[in-house]
């Protein structure tokens, strides 16, 4: 339920915008595992960036495990639809 998460924390059905190394910008939304479709910008929440914004605020910066490294992105801004 939208209610159950705290205003402002990134949450499943949340649209998250971070910004990620040399300032380029993503946005997508944070869905269950069966919803996930990258293609479309739906990341699930058991992806790495999507474990790592989960329950995240505006503001906040995480580190993403990678392949390649970490690399780190800061939480832009986050909306509920």
């Amino acid at each position: 339920e939208k209610g159950d998460q705290p205003r402002g924390e990134v949450a499943i059905g949340s649209t998250v915008t971070v910004r990620g190394p040399r300032g380029k910008e993503r946005k997508f939304k944070l869905v269950g595992s069966a919803e996930a479709a990258p293609a479309n910008d739906r990341l699930s929440n058991e992806s790495p960036i999507g474990r790592a914004v989960l329950g995240g605020k505006k503001g906040d910066k995480v580190e993403v495990l990678t392949p390649k490294g970490a690399v780190k992105y800061e939480i832009v801004s986050i909306s509920r639809a």
